[in-house]
């Protein structure tokens, strides 16, 4: 009977560690619609915005970025304060647990500064998102028209 006993602790053990694997295999971040407008010639700043998709049962956050497209990016959003807007930079950005962070016009975005030349339409660079638990997310940018608001 304690043989019995024990070999059903050890099959309740196992399958919490394999329930507890599989939960850290399904948590993750997903971005996707990754994209920038052109910029003018001249003009050293843009923008990079996406959707994150938080599936995880645990919050996260993002603390940082970085491009070799630019020698300085930051996570911002714009803020309307009394009719007028600005940017500021958000060295933190709260990812909750099974939920999603918009990135887009208007919004939050990232943004590149010291930009030596132009994004041009068709263009194709990697930016890397690092995360607070020290995970480093690398995604492809789209650069789209001057224009565009998204991209659909």
């Amino acid at each position: 009977m304690q043989r019995h006993a024990i070999s059903i602790r050890r099959r309740i053990v196992t399958g919490l560690l394999l329930a507890g694997l599989a939960g850290a295999a399904h948590a993750e971040i997903v971005i996707e619609d990754v994209w920038a407008r052109a910029t003018p010639p001249g003009f050293d700043k843009g923008a990079v915005y996406f959707e994150l998709t938080n599936d995880s049962p645990r919050s996260n956050a993002l603390v940082g970025v970085s491009t070799e497209r630019a020698p300085r990016a930051e996570l911002h959003r714009t803020i309307e304060e009394g009719g007028n807007s600005r940017m500021v930079h958000t060295p933190r950005v709260a990812i909750p647990a099974e939920s999603e962070v918009i990135f887009e016009p208007g919004g939050r975005h990232v943004m590149l500064m010291g930009i030596e030349t132009a994004l041009t339409e068709g263009e194709r660079f990697t930016i890397r998102l690092e995360t607070e638990d020290g995970g480093e997310l690398a995604v492809e940018v789209q650069v789209l028209a001057p224009t565009a608001m998204g991209v659909d």
